[in-house]
């Protein structure tokens, strides 16, 4: 509830005028961005690629059809795991799985997390149409990463998974997928 309070409290605090309402995504960009870079700060500052595993074999013919600095990438998704080990340590989540599937030849990032705790918030939120913040703290960490390394993205994808049912009547979501898709490098 905590979380919902005050990421609802920022969204209305964060509403532009209705004379600029074209500076919102800018604006709410801005906001994930920070709020990742400083979750980011407070639990991965010195982590890099040697904290990422590839739950995958490493094939080096499959992943070489990007734009971007490979190295860089992984360097987000080690600052990622050791984030979310800390989450985890907190208990605000359970088994996490970061991965690049190889079939998407490194355009797409995975992220699975069982057991989180803020899933609720993150629904509550996203239901509510007057809403305009994107997710919670694991896509605005994301969200900041990718900002760091200057790679972009077509979407950051969020689905809310029961995986006992899918019975909408018995919903009840504890796991979050991410999908980051459509990776490439930043334009000057």
């Amino acid at each position: 509830f905590a979380l919902y309070s005050y990421t609802r409290a920022i969204d209305d605090d964060l509403k532009p005028s209705s004379s600029s309402p074209s500076s919102l995504p800018t604006t709410m960009k801005k906001f994930q961005i920070a709020w990742g870079r400083d979750l980011i700060a407070r639990w991965a500052p010195n982590a890099n690629r040697s904290d990422y595993f590839s739950p995958f074999p490493d094939k080096k013919d499959e992943f070489e059809d990007f734009d971007y600095d490979k190295g860089l990438l992984l360097d987000s998704l080690g600052a990622l795991k050791v984030a979310l080990d800390q989450m985890k340590k907190l208990g605000l989540i359970g088994y996490y799985e970061i991965s690049i599937p190889y079939d998407d030849y490194g355009s797409v990032v995975t992220v699975a997390i069982d057991d989180y705790v803020p899933i609720n918030s993150e629904l509550l939120l996203s239901e509510q149409n007057q809403n305009r913040i994107a997710g919670g703290p694991v896509q605005a960490m994301i969200r900041s990463l990718m900002d760091r390394v200057m790679i972009d993205y077509d979407a950051l994808d969020s689905f809310y998974i029961d995986p006992y049912t899918t019975k909408q009547d018995e919903y009840n979501p504890s796991q979050l997928l991410l999908s980051l898709n459509g990776l490439r490098k930043r334009k000057s």
